[in-house]
């Protein structure tokens, strides 16, 4: 089994398929880390979302802000941004489900002593106060 970390796919979904595709990415044996931003800029924010959800326990996510961007312009039925490409995404017969998906990606994500989040941790600020069991590993004197 492979882990795979990937940030910032940002609806670039054909070259996400594609890098996957070089990988020899299998989501019956292999896992991926998506790093948030999964939608926006690119033009395939729609189809990158859809992928991400069908591949279940094969993708763990965390939300990036343009994920958050799209998550409040669907709560807030806000204005979307001269640059934003998420108009398919709002007229998707499947938004509310895909919307209601990514609300439930964490912020945080933490397994077998790795962290992933988009943006990082201000050094003042210690995984610990994410996630309460979370130790550090202290380096050894050689």
């Amino acid at each position: 089994m492979a882990t795979y970390a990937i940030g910032d796919i940002q609806g670039c979904y054909d070259e996400f398929r594609r890098l996957l595709d070089k990988l020899d990415f299998d989501p019956a044996h292999d896992q991926v880390w998506i790093a948030g931003d999964l939608v926006n800029r690119g033009p395939k924010s729609l189809e990158t979302l859809r992928f991400i959800k069908s591949l279940g326990d094969a993708a763990i996510s965390v939300l990036g802000n343009h994920d958050m961007h799209l998550i409040a312009t669907v709560i807030s039925l806000g204005k979307t941004g001269k640059k934003d490409t998420l108009a398919p995404i709002l007229r998707a017969s499947d938004c509310d489900e895909l919307v209601h998906w990514l609300r439930h990606q964490p912020l945080f994500h933490h397994d077998q002593g790795f962290c992933m989040l988009h943006a990082g941790l201000p050094p003042y600020v210690s995984p610990s106060i994410v996630l309460p069991d979370f130790a550090i590993a202290q380096p050894t004197a050689s």
